[in-house]
């Protein structure tokens, strides 16, 4: 009876570790917003809470404080990202509770292009990747992510992967 006792703790004490060690390996629904963007995991989502126009043409659109800007307006010091959309000859609108699934994520920081954190999203007619700098040497955090989306966008952090 003592071993039984034994091996069911010694049981215990194996799934916990082994739960924690998947919820360390998996997404968490819960990152801090000091976490840098990499760390969000496949299967959130950005949901648009305003009409975002994607004018006719245009492979991208610029955001930061929670507008659409410009490449020349965006000040180069602060958060801003960059919508990459699939171009086309009509004007085309995101429009509020879309959600944009993110399939995984890319940190580039060595690299020359000024957007070097990339958020992927699930194939789409409409946008491709979402690319974003902080504005400061280090990686895009999830605060940068909210200051640049504004009210414009939300994230929406999947649950942890377990088992």
């Amino acid at each position: 009876m003592r071993s039984f006792r034994h091996l069911s703790v010694l049981a215990a004490v194996a799934a916990l570790v082994l739960v924690s060690s998947l919820r360390l390996g998996g997404q968490s629904a819960d990152l801090p917003d000091s976490a840098p963007i990499a760390t969000i995991g496949a299967g959130s989502t950005v949901a648009v809470n305003v009409d975002v126009i994607i004018p006719a043409n245009q492979g991208a659109i610029y955001f930061q404080n929670g507008a659409v800007t410009t490449w020349e307006q965006i000040d180069k010091k602060a958060p801003s990202c960059r919508l990459s959309a699939v171009e086309s000859p009509v004007v085309r609108r995101l429009v509020p509770g879309r959600k944009i699934v993110i399939t995984g994520t890319r940190q580039n920081n060595a690299s020359v292009n000024f957007y070097g954190d990339v958020l992927e999203f699930e194939e789409d007619a409409t946008v491709g990747e979402l690319q974003c700098a902080p504005g400061r040497k280090g990686a895009m955090t999830i605060a940068d992510l909210k200051q640049v989306f504004g009210a414009m966008f939300s994230l929406i952090q999947a649950p942890p992967i377990v088992g």
